[in-house]
C-alpha cells in the first residue's frame, strides 16, 4: 500500500493528466452520441414528411428541353426496410415481398399510348367467299418516333350483297382480325433528389405516351456498404503530447513534449460520424 500511495505521490501529475484525457474522451463521445441521436430522430421525422408528400402527390409532367423528353415526377417513398413501404402501398409492397434476392429500389408504372389521329389505308381486297359475297380488305400502319413503335396490320371482313329493290349495293361489316399488334415502348426510369426532396421519374420521348401511374420504394438498409478500408497505424507528423522524456546523463522524467514523428498506433478508437 505504501508503494502505491509513493508511485502516486511521485507522479501524480501524469495520473492527473491521464484521467483528465480519458475524462475528456468520454465526454467527448458522449457528446456525439447525443448529437448522432438528435440528428438520426430529425432524419426519421424527414422521412415520414417525405412519405407523406409521396402519399399524396400527383404525377407532373414536364418537356425537359435538353432531352426534347416529356419527363414525369412524382415524390418517391424512402423506408428503412421492405415492411415499412406497406404503411404507403400495400400493393407494391405484396409484389416485392414475391421477388427472389433482396430488392433495392422499385418503380411501378403504368402507361396509356394513344395514337390518335393515325390514318390508314387498306388497299388489299380479299375474296372469302365469292359464293357468299364474303370479302376482306387488309390494311397496315407503321407509326414511329423516338420514343414508341408500333405497327399494326390486319384484315377487316365484310358482306357485299346487292338491293335490287333500291338497284344498290349493301355492305355489312363483321369483324376485324389484327394479325400484327406490336409496340415497342422506350422509357427511362430512375430516383433523384431535387429541393431536398427524394423523386420518382420516368422519361419518355414519344408525346403519345401518357404515365397514369408512377410510384417508387426506396429501401435504405438494402443498400450495398461502402468497401471496408483498413486502417493505417503509421504516421508521420507534427505532435505534442504529455509522456515521458529522457536524455543521455538525465533522469527519466514526465513532462510535455512537441515535436516531428514517425508513430506507430497500438490502440485506435471509433468515433461516432456526425451527421447521415
Amino acid at each position: 500500500m505504501g508503494n502505491i500511495l509513493a508511485f502516486i505521490s511521485k507522479y501524480y501529475s501524469f495520473i492527473f493528466f491521464v484521467l483528465i484525457v480519458a475524462l475528456a474522451f468520454l465526454l467527448y463521445r458522449e457528446h456525439n452520441l447525443r448529437i448522432q441521436e438528435k440528428e438520426d430522430a430529425e432524419y426519421i421525422e424527414q422521412q415520414k414528411a417525405q412519405n407523406f408528400r409521396a402519399f399524396k402527390d400527383s404525377i407532373n409532367i414536364e418537356y425537359n428541353k435538353k432531352l426534347k423528353a416529356l419527363e414525369f415526377t412524382k415524390d418517391n417513398f424512402v423506408v428503412q426496410k421492405l415492411a415499412d413501404l406497406e404503411a404507403y402501398n400495400k400493393t407494391l409492397a405484396d409484389e416485392l415481398k414475391k421477388v427472389k434476392g433482396d430488392v433495392i429500389a422499385a418503380i411501378n408504372t403504368n402507361a396509356q399510348i394513344n395514337l390518335g389521329g393515325i390514318t390508314t389505308t387498306g388497299d388489299k381486297l380479299s375474296v372469302l367467299d365469292q359464293k357468299a359475297n364474303y370479302y376482306g380488305l387488309g390494311f397496315d400502319k407503321d407509326y414511329s418516333d423516338d420514343g414508341l413503335e408500333q405497327r399494326i396490320s390486319g384484315t377487316s371482313k365484310f358482306h357485299v350483297n346487292p338491293d335490287l329493290v333500291n338497284n344498290k349495293w349493301v355492305i355489312t361489316p363483321e369483324s376485324t382480325v389484327f394479325d400484327t399488334l406490336r409496340t415497342k415502348l422506350k422509357i427511362t426510369y430512375g430516383f433523384k433528389e431535387i429541393d431536398n426532396k427524394y423523386k420518382v421519374f420516368a422519361i419518355s420521348k414519344s408525346d403519345k405516351v401518357q404515365l397514369t401511374d408512377l410510384t417508387g420504394g426506396y429501401i435504405i438498409d438494402k443498400q450495398p456498404d461502402s468497401p471496408p478500408v483498413s486502417p493505417k497505424r503509421f504516421g508521420i507528423g507534427p505532435y505534442i503530447g504529455y509522456g515521458v522524456s529522457a536524455g543521455t546523463n538525465l533522469p527519466a522524467r514526465f513532462g510535455w513534449g512537441v515535436g516531428f514523428s514517425l508513430h506507430y498506433d497500438i490502440l485506435q478508437f471509433n468515433i461516432p460520424k456526425i451527421g447521415k
